[in-house]
């Protein structure tokens, strides 16, 4: 996918955003936004810019492609903020959670910058909860430009979509982006979720195996998001380990532009799931 993209259904107006929803999605990997029109229940707009370097710069490059889309500034009748952050990131069990040694907790796993702050969401069907650190200068130029909208974490999005719907499969499930991935195995609890980095598809599959054997009872039904399809190497390499495979599907229960059919994989699906 090219690092820029920008696909506009020729419906969009910009003078009916007041009936537009709007989500947001960021990283240090990129920045993406995408609209729905609430009166056809179609999204009709989606914009994508991928990022590279440190955080360091994350802020300048956020003001840049505001002051070229005047678009994110409208009226819009709902707005949500989504941060991306699989390797800033960690799930915490709600019992073993102190706020008094949340910062403390946080960097025995990961180095927290001094111009980065700290944030949780719970993850209140799981028990758990998601903390998180965010470069503070990102987090206010959110509340200024949209000011009341909370930013939410994908992966608590991710975990909430699975409460409840399991049943009484175990899944593995993988959340593949740019160079890290998320890995985790949940059914009516979550047993084991940790974020790698990878170079390539052997660390991948090296990765997933290594977490799946410590599994042996049971028969994981393994579901991919992000950066894959069903042309990807590591795709037919999972088929050949897992009896079932299943790549994240956008909801159904939502209309999109024909222009979306030209998206080559799911790394858009917790964007456009955001708003179900």
């Amino acid at each position: 996918m090219q690092q820029h993209l920008l696909l506009v259904d020729e419906t969009f107006d910009l003078n009916f955003t007041q009936e537009y929803h709007l989500s947001i999605q960021f990283s240090l990997d990129g920045f993406s936004f995408c609209i729905r029109d609430g009166l056809q229940n179609k999204y009709v707009y989606l914009f994508h810019k991928e990022f590279s370097g440190t955080p360091k710069f994350l802020h300048r490059k956020l003001a840049d492609i505001y002051a070229e889309f005047d678009v994110l500034t409208a009226n819009f009748k709902t707005t949500q903020l989504v941060y991306s952050s699989p390797d800033k990131m960690q799930l915490i069990p709600e019992a073993f959670f102190s706020g008094m040694e949340a910062q403390a907790n946080y960097q025995l796993n990961h180095k927290l910058e001094e111009d980065e702050e700290l944030s949780y969401l719970p993850v209140k069907s799981y028990q758990s909860l998601v903390q998180f650190a965010i470069v503070e200068k990102v987090k206010r130029f959110f509340e200024e430009n949209h000011p009341g909208t909370m930013i939410q974490h994908e992966f608590v999005n991710v975990l909430n979509r699975y409460a409840g719907k399991t049943g009484k499969n175990t899944l593995l499930d993988i959340q593949i982006y740019k160079n890290q991935f998320i890995l985790s195995v949940l059914d009516q609890r979550i047993h084991f979720c940790n974020s790698f980095a990878y170079r390539n598809d052997n660390d991948l599959l090296y990765f997933i195996l290594n977490v799946a054997q410590r599994f042996p009872e049971q028969e994981l039904a393994v579901h991919v998001n992000g950066r894959i399809n069903k042309r990807a190497p590591i795709y037919h390499h999972l088929r050949q380990y897992f009896k079932y495979v299943s790549i994240q599907s956008r909801n159904h229960n939502v209309a999109y532009s024909y222009l979306f059919d030209q998206l080559p994989d799911a790394r858009f699906v917790n964007l456009f799931n955001t708003q179900s």
